[in-house]
């Protein structure tokens, strides 16, 4: 069967968490996917490694991408998407684990971009910011959102390129910027939170950017990056993370 969904793996020595992410995403779930993982360190070791990484996994269908330097996030997800021509795109984390019982994570997610008013759709986790949280208990099972976190975010291909990717030129905060470009095409963004990922969470920002990743200095660079970009009220509707039920009758 061909793949339907390309899910591209940024990572940058984090082997071990990496091996966690691929075994239990190709143990767990069940998809036509094919999976890119795109190796940020251009030493000839980390190539070593992550080429053992891939071939101990059961799926064979797993294409890695050696840029010689270090893309960073958006880079790393632009150079993914360039080559991926399935019709559905996922951009995940390095650090991320499926649990048990996942076989249909991507159906619940992806069957929902088949709505032509959806232009996103992510899952629930426990290390997530806004209405993705599992922590809150209160909202239904499936929402639409202001915000949508870049973690496991899935999209339809052809309108990422159409949006021109991610923006490079940000200093974090893709994610806002996404949601609020999605939002801009009238576009839903939504959340089942029946799909559930296990998220480690800033593993690897926070060892390259030792004390800044995600700091007071951090979030205000974002922030302001975001409201230079979009303006005030974007980035304010956006960051408060308003939602609203999709479909009305999900209670």
């Amino acid at each position: 069967m061909s793949s339907l969904l390309t899910i591209a793996i940024p990572t940058y020595q984090n082997y071990e968490q990496l091996s966690w992410c691929l075994d239990s995403l190709v143990k767990h779930t069940d998809f036509p996917y094919e999976i890119i993982v795109v190796n940020n360190d251009s030493s000839q070791e980390s190539q070593i490694q992550i080429q053992q990484i891939v071939d101990s996994t059961e799926c064979k269908d797993i294409k890695i991408l050696q840029p010689g330097t270090n893309m960073k996030w958006m880079g790393s997800i632009n150079l993914a998407l360039n080559v991926a021509s399935t019709p559905f795109f996922c951009m995940m984390n390095d650090d991320v684990v499926f649990v048990p019982e996942s076989t249909t994570f991507w159906n619940k997610l992806v069957d929902i971009l088949s709505n032509d008013t959806v232009g996103a759709v992510g899952p629930s986790s426990n290390f997530v910011a806004g209405n993705q949280k599992l922590f809150n208990v209160h909202l239904p099972n499936i929402l639409k959102t202001s915000l949508l976190i870049g973690f496991c975010l899935v999209t339809k291909t052809e309108l990422l390129k159409k949006l021109g990717g991610l923006d490079e030129s940000l200093v974090g905060g893709d994610d806002l910027d996404l949601s609020i470009r999605l939002t801009k095409e009238n576009l839903d963004l939504v959340i089942n939170r029946t799909a559930y990922l296990h998220h480690i969470g800033q593993q690897t920002g926070q060892r390259v950017h030792k004390g800044y990743w995600d700091s007071q200095d951090h979030q205000e660079a974002v922030a302001n990056a975001i409201v230079k970009k979009h303006g005030f009220k974007s980035w304010f509707e956006c960051f408060q993370s308003k939602w609203a039920y999709w479909p009305k009758d999900d209670k």
